[in-house]
């Protein structure tokens, strides 16, 4: 009986880290690769989570898989959270998260490289 109290636990954590975010199902689900309704099923705790797939909720939301894993001060915790780039706009946020998921230097080092000429033609066309 403990694993469905620690799922539905686990379930409502993902929920109030999400709200406390300000994400929805939908954009939760993009960030690790899985339907909408499977994040539903999580959150309520009839669908099990696998290690894997708690590493990538973890990363989505920028807190250490052992969140999920502890409950001393969760409401604390959970209440305190801000959501992420909370002071950008989408469109800055969406940059951050996108190229947060570039994982190669070189690509890195690439898109950061092109963005400075577009701002600097931009500017110039001024």
């Amino acid at each position: 009986m403990k694993a469905v109290k620690d799922t539905r636990y686990i379930g409502s954590l993902i929920r109030d880290m999400r709200k406390a975010a300000g994400m929805s199902q939908m954009r939760l689900a993009e960030k690790i690769g899985v339907s909408y309704q499977q994040i539903q099923k999580y959150e309520k705790g009839s669908s099990q989570l696998n290690i894997s797939r708690l590493l990538q909720i973890a990363e989505a939301f920028g807190v250490p898989a052992g969140t999920f894993l502890n409950d001393s001060g969760r409401a604390a915790e959970v209440s305190q959270m801000k959501p992420p780039f909370s002071s950008l706009s989408d469109d800055e946020a969406k940059l951050v998260m996108l190229f947060r998921r570039l994982k190669r230097k070189k690509l890195k080092d690439g898109f950061i490289d092109m963005l400075k000429d577009i701002v600097r033609l931009s500017e110039s066309s001024r």
